[in-house]
């Protein structure tokens, strides 16, 4: 074997065995993970994250306008590791998976304090944070909304259901708990929310004639 092939091997080796080093967003999203769990939306500053994170204020800003932004996309990046399309054949099974998986972000993960965070950047900065925001809720509520439309095409909820409704309904009584804190966030408040929810928009069943008729 020529002396050149196997120092190219070697060099392959040697590249493989060394870690790759974090990208830019990486850093950015690791840096502001760990501010957000340690001092909340407050104390989150893109002076901070840069420094935390070694990424230029300036590269930061170019991706990221505001914290709030960089909060939004640190959300949607936990969201989609966790929360997927579950597909069970059962409008009641999906939702309560869907539901039981954003208790479980919002309330032990990182998703807890970015979701407030940008609740609180909705209600200080309503015009400059209108356009990410209207981003931010079409983008979470996508599986939702494909699970109630299958459901509709099933016949399991009625076909005038307004779908959005039932996601606003869902989400906001997550979203009043998670402010107010004024019961739990638990897997038994998500299935009854299902339960509640699901019966006022669920197809009639036929009535069964009375036996000894």
């Amino acid at each position: 074997m020529q002396r050149s092939t196997i120092q190219r091997r070697r060099r392959s080796i040697k590249a493989k065995a060394i870690p790759k080093k974090p990208g830019t967003r990486e850093r950015a999203l690791s840096a502001a993970a760990e501010i957000l769990r340690r001092d909340g939306y407050s104390r989150l500053t893109m002076e901070r994250v840069a420094e935390e994170s070694g990424v230029a204020k300036t590269t930061l800003y170019r991706r990221w306008p505001a914290k709030a932004a960089l909060c939004m996309e640190l959300y949607l990046e936990v969201a989609a590791r966790e929360l997927h399309d579950p597909d069970t054949g059962n409008i009641a099974s999906d939702l309560r998976y869907i539901c039981n998986t954003v208790v479980r972000l919002q309330t032990r993960t990182v998703a807890g304090p970015a979701f407030i965070g940008l609740i609180a950047e909705a209600l200080s900065n309503p015009e400059s944070s209108a356009a990410f925001l209207a981003e931010f809720a079409e983008r979470r509520r996508e599986i939702t909304r494909r699970v109630l439309k299958r459901a509709i095409r099933r016949g399991e909820i009625r076909a005038e259901t307004d779908v959005d409704l039932v996601i606003d309904a869902l989400g906001g009584a997550t979203t009043f708990r998670l402010l107010q804190r004024h019961g739990p966030l638990s897997a038994k408040f998500a299935d009854a929310l299902v339960h509640l929810v699901l019966s006022g928009c669920k197809e009639p069943q036929p009535n069964r004639a009375r036996r000894g008729m």
